[in-house]
């Protein structure tokens, strides 16, 4: 599979050069234009419309994240790239176009939302346990007009149990909130018999990695694909581990 080539330090700064000179001529929001150059790294064109949907978006979690802890980071730009563009890296791998998908633990939202915003015909359930983060998630779904969104407030061991989403998706995908290998067991029941799971890590997910094919493998995941990502806009090692059932 592709891998994405780093800029140069000179590189990258004449890109934020010609980002100014578009801000200049266009009148755009300059967090905007960033993440719209940036997404083209990626290969994802964004609309004017899906540009201000992000733009909402990120003026809504810096408002609530004053007043409830959603997210470490502070600034526009860190939301821009450790958030949205970051969950954007994972649309790639994503079919198809109009997969029905469970994000596991989504937080505020990542990344699932941010990838509906790119691919609006992606049917998306977000599972998230805590309270406040559910009324976030319900709030920015709502002022966004996102279709086809369902919000699940609960615990990932009681949706299980409870045995009503048995093998209903084709994507389980989750960034940074489970290991992999509770992230496997989850494949077993979430996932149709082809169904893939996408996880979002850091470095050291090697041991992850091992684990989960320590025991009999009762997850029935057959394959684990390392793919690195490397973006200018991401200061720190990346990797999109791709299961397939």
């Amino acid at each position: 599979m592709t891998r994405w080539t780093p800029m140069t330090g000179h590189e990258y700064n004449l890109k934020f050069a010609a980002v100014d000179l578009f801000c200049y001529c266009t009148g755009m929001n300059h967090d905007i234009a960033f993440l719209k150059n940036q997404a083209r790294q990626l290969n994802i064109a964004l609309s004017n419309g899906q540009l201000q949907q992000f733009d909402v978006y990120k003026n809504e979690l810096m408002d609530w994240n004053a007043k409830t802890n959603l997210i470490s980071e502070k600034s526009a730009r860190d939301i821009l790239a450790r958030h949205f563009l970051d969950s954007l890296t994972a649309l790639r791998y994503i079919t198809p176009p109009d997969a029905r998908i469970i994000d596991v633990g989504s937080g505020a939202g990542f990344p699932g939302l941010p990838l509906k915003i790119a691919q609006p015909s992606l049917d998306l359930y977000l599972l998230e346990a805590n309270r406040k983060k559910v009324s976030f998630l319900k709030h920015i779904v709502r002022l966004l007009n996102l279709s086809s969104v369902d919000i699940i407030h609960d615990r990932v061991e009681n949706i299980i149990r409870e045995n009503v989403y048995q093998e209903k998706f084709d994507v389980l995908i989750s960034r940074a909130s489970f290991k992999l290998p509770q992230l496997c067991s989850f494949c077993r029941y979430f996932l149709t018999p082809a169904g893939r799971l996408i996880a979002l890590k850091g470095p050291g997910v090697e041991a992850e990695i091992q684990k989960c094919f320590e025991d009999r493998n009762p997850s029935g995941i057959y394959q684990l694909i390392q793919q690195p990502i490397e973006a200018p806009f991401l200061n720190s090692t990346r990797k999109i581990i791709i299961g397939q059932r």
